[in-house]
């Protein structure tokens, strides 16, 4: 497998650490999304409480994404940085300590919400700074690999602590992650950059630059809406459709665990791939495959062509989640505002988890599940394609402009061929 030395050359010490650091988000946050709901569910809420407070957390890390992008800049990003953490593990301890206390864990909750979404918002926009904005479709590979692994660590470890020392006593210990990141963020170098971006003051400076983001930010936001939108969709609505159609739950099961699987392996086996094929053909695959795939859903009830379309699924996820990013990280070379567009980018993930399951539901209400499954991946591939055509810089990104595919081209700090 292409390592880290490989793709990163001399700083690949530097960004080790930054892929460390970054797992001490993810794995936090997947202890908390596995306790959080039978913590809630322990102290007596209703079932629309413990839904009203976790679309709460999701509500405020996506409020958070523009902001902490806006607000991000390479000087004073590791502060910034340890801060997220110190507020998201003190959040997350508190939660421990609440009680189930109504007022608390609305608050507690509300801020472990803006903390993460100003973590992940930063870390992305760090990880591209130590890359030095090199061979960004491998480096971004490595990084949203590394946010999978936390994820999983976390709800492993999540369900193992809930099940052995109590729910409360999780929170806490999880808690203390963010504060042995924030101390390990100290340990990664100055961060600077040669292009100094001017975005305004208050909020007429945050929408003029917002209106001024580069047209390729917003194609790496359609991709990754579609994404969550996509599974979503499918998640929630799969495993109500699956019996009509003679579908027992436990292949549902089989088959979500099929698609995790190969969306893990991909992660990892992508950092080889985009060293050798140029994400941005890569990126044309995927998206059509993931639209055929999730449109191919209703047609069959074969087990085994439903995991191959499963399989695709998880493959494209875990690819088009690196594409997507390295094409964020490639707009550093050219002086582009990488904390806001890091924030309008990740905000793209927690408005598909939102309109996935609220615009499904719509949908299947009026035409049935599975012909919903067939419009979501038709609406999404338009939107796409819209996007994608509308200037020559999103056309190239998006692998619809005349170019090579083999060999990636050489960025602003670095030889993408390797």
């Amino acid at each position: 497998m292409t390592s880290v030395r490989t793709i990163l050359g001399g700083g690949r010490g530097t960004y080790v650490l930054m892929l460390a650091i970054a797992v001490a988000v993810t794995l936090t946050k997947g202890i908390a999304e596995i306790v959080f709901p039978p913590y809630l569910a322990g102290y007596g809420y209703s079932l629309s409480a413990i839904g009203l407070l976790t679309s709460l957390i999701g509500g405020l890390q996506l409020l958070s994404r523009v902001p902490s992008g806006v607000s991000y800049k390479p000087e004073r990003a590791k502060r910034q940085y340890a801060a997220a953490f110190v507020i998201f593990g003190i959040s997350t301890i508190g939660l421990g300590f609440a009680s189930g206390q109504l007022i608390a864990v609305a608050v507690l909750s509300a801020v472990h919400g803006f903390a993460f979404g100003a973590l992940s918002t930063f870390s992305l926009a760090i990880a591209i700074e130590v890359s030095g904005g090199k061979r960004v479709g491998a480096a971004m590979a490595w990084f949203t690999a590394t946010n999978s692994t936390g994820y999983a660590i976390g709800y492993y470890f999540g369900g193992l602590g809930a099940d052995t020392i109590g729910i409360p006593t999780t929170l806490v210990l999880a808690g203390l992650v963010p504060f042995v990141a924030a101390a390990a963020v100290f340990g990664l170098p100055a961060l600077v950059t040669e292009h100094v971006v001017e975005r305004g003051k208050g909020i007429r400076g945050l929408f003029a630059a917002t209106r001024g983001l580069d047209s390729r930010v917003w194609l790496a936001l359609v991709i990754v809406l579609f994404l969550n939108t996509l599974q979503d969709s499918l998640d929630t609505f799969f495993p109500v459709f699956a019996p009509t159609i003679g579908i027992t739950l436990t292949v549902v099961g089989a088959l979500r665990a099929i698609r995790s699987g190969a969306g893990l392996f991909i992660r990892f086996g992508v950092a080889v791939l985009l060293t050798a094929v140029d994400y941005r053909r890569t990126t044309l695959v995927a998206i059509v495959a993931a639209a055929i795939a999730a449109a191919a859903i209703p047609i069959s009830t074969s087990f085994v062509v439903l995991a191959g379309l499963f399989i695709i699924l998880g493959l494209t996820r875990g690819i088009l989640r690196a594409t997507s990013a390295a094409s964020i990280a490639e707009l550093r070379g050219e002086g582009k505002d990488i904390g806001l567009a890091s924030g309008v980018y990740s905000a793209g993930l927690d408005l598909g988890a939102i309109i996935g399951p609220t615009a499904g539901g719509a949908v299947a209400s009026v035409i049935g599940i599975g012909p919903m499954f067939q419009v979501v991946a038709l609406a999404g591939l338009v939107v796409w394609l819209a996007v994608a055509l509308s200037t020559p810089q999103t056309r190239e990104v998006a692998g619809l402009a005349k170019r090579h595919t083999i060999g990636p081209r050489t960025t602003a700090g670095g030889d993408d061929r390797g």
